[in-house]
């Protein structure tokens, strides 16, 4: 892979990559971690392998599982009794954390791992259910069962009506 096509893939998916991330760890430090682990890993697979069907959908998928491995990673360290250091919030990201989108965001964190997954890949990056399918590795049925099962139980716990 030539350094200009690894920089323009970079320049064209990082950030969109480290929201995702970001969206499935809350923290934004380990999502660009895992994002950059993703390109070494495209990098690493063009040079042995020639380049994958779809860089991007290998990026995706990389990211996703790299958020899985992180965080249970943090769970095993948290069951050990491990402590984090709470992360520091700047004083931009508190202005743009708007009360809705905290509560929004906090709500998501009480979903499965699988339920945030669907509903990040949905509606941040905007992947119809093949995509998905494809990122997660399982059948479109799940998740479309997934995302219905996700979106009713956001709506329980925001107190919506309906």
């Amino acid at each position: 892979m030539s350094s200009e096509a690894l920089s323009a893939l970079f320049q064209e998916h990082a950030r969109t990559l480290v929201r995702t991330a970001v969206l499935l760890t809350n923290d934004d430090e380990l999502a660009e971690e895992v994002v950059q682990e993703a390109f070494l890993g495209l990098h690493r697979r063009w040079r042995r392998k020639g380049a994958p069907e779809s860089p991007e959908a290998y990026l995706r998928t990389s990211v996703v599982n790299g958020c899985r491995s992180a965080l249970r990673r943090r769970k095993v360290a948290a069951n050990a009794k491990v402590l984090r250091p709470v992360p520091d919030v700047s004083a931009e990201a508190a202005v743009l954390l708007h009360e809705e989108q905290a509560e929004v965001l906090a709500a998501m964190e009480r979903l499965t791992p699988r339920q945030r997954e669907v509903l990040v890949l949905r509606f941040f990056l905007d992947l119809d259910d093949h995509a998905i399918a494809a990122t997660l590795e399982v059948s479109r049925g799940t998740v479309s069962s997934t995302i219905s099962r996700a979106l009713r139980n956001l709506e329980d716990l925001l107190g919506g009506e309906g």
